[in-house]
């Protein structure tokens, strides 16, 4: 529960980045016209075409970047989050450094200041050293933090050992859908992101008409490479810590995931469909902008011939 809340206070305090993250994205979808025409503008002249985009972009207030910002944000997390996980007694149930290297002395456990998770379940599964350590008096018995949640023991570390989980099927066995759920909530919130950015319809339409037409085949930006190669990055890192740490940072991780897809929707449903149904309209008035002028045009033009045609008639007839 205590991982639940943090992740729900550190992802709200989030949010206004995601707002501005998302804002910026749609300044840099509607300057895409004037993109188009700098590359145009210095197709051979690279670095030209990069101080015009930089300075397009420096005078509307958007970024490349902006849509780079979000992804990294739980690796900032990381370390504070390991340190709750790995010493709940310290900084959940708040039993002193002091008192915890004590009952380490006293049960012949050695590294318990930095890592609580094995005296933890050294004092769930021995009885006699749970009634020595309270005797003690470093630590009271509700300071011993139930490590069980829906059935899974988050004070153990997933494997794949298999000789490990056949040892221990009831336990290591549950486990294992830790990090299949990470994966699986890692992956889909990144498709979510790119499904639902401001420029994904566009992008896809570009796609589909560079199959037919290579001339409207576009260089990748650096800011896309980059998205891409954390879309692979961060389910890697993410899996690999869940069989390296115990479950409670697994869980910390999908819990974040949830809680990132939660602000995905949002935002879009906020933000980017608006912004996308805003920029159809305006696309849609400028068509029939195009077609009254056109229609204006040749409407002149027929009256203009029809003059014509009437004048040599009359001078025939004369």
């Amino acid at each position: 529960m205590a991982i639940i809340f943090l992740t729900i206070i550190v992802r709200g305090l989030t949010v206004p980045l995601n707002v501005r993250s998302a804002k910026a994205m749609m300044k840099q979808q509607a300057l895409s016209d004037k993109q188009a025409e700098i590359k145009r503008k210095y197709p051979d002249d690279k670095q030209k075409q990069q101080e015009e985009l930089q300075k397009l972009f420096q005078e509307n207030g958007a970024s490349t970047f902006a849509g780079c910002i979000v992804p990294f944000l739980p690796i900032f997390f990381l370390f504070p989050t390991y340190y709750i996980v790995q010493r709940p007694l310290q900084y959940i149930t708040g039993v002193s450094k002091t008192n915890i290297k004590a009952i380490g002395e006293l049960l012949g456990v050695s590294g318990v200041g930095n890592d609580n998770i094995k005296l933890i379940n050294l004092l769930h599964n021995d009885g006699a050293a749970m009634s020595k350590a309270i005797q003690s008096g470093n630590i009271k018995l509700n300071q011993i933090p139930d490590m069980k949640f829906l059935g899974l023991d988050l004070g153990r570390t997933p494997t794949w050992n298999f000789s490990k989980i056949a040892d221990e099927p009831s336990i290591y066995l549950p486990l294992l859908i830790i990090p299949v759920l990470v994966l699986l909530t890692t992956i889909f919130q990144n498709i979510l992101i790119s499904r639902l950015k401001p420029e994904a319809k566009k992008k896809k339409e570009d796609k589909e008409r560079a199959k037919n037409n290579p001339a409207f085949n576009a260089p990748e930006e650096s800011g896309v490479r980059t998205m891409k190669i954390m879309n692979i990055v961060m389910p890697a890192i993410m899996l690999l810590t869940t069989f390296a740490l115990p479950a409670a940072f697994g869980f910390y991780w999908i819990i974040g995931n949830l809680m990132g897809i939660l602000q995905q929707v949002l935002t879009y449903f906020m933000f980017n469909k608006p912004f996308e149904e805003k920029k159809k309209e305006l696309e849609e008035q400028k068509k029939n902008a195009f077609k009254k002028k056109k229609k204006a045009e040749l409407a002149t033009a027929e009256a203009g011939a029809g003059k014509g045609s009437g004048k040599k008639s009359g001078k025939k007839k004369h």
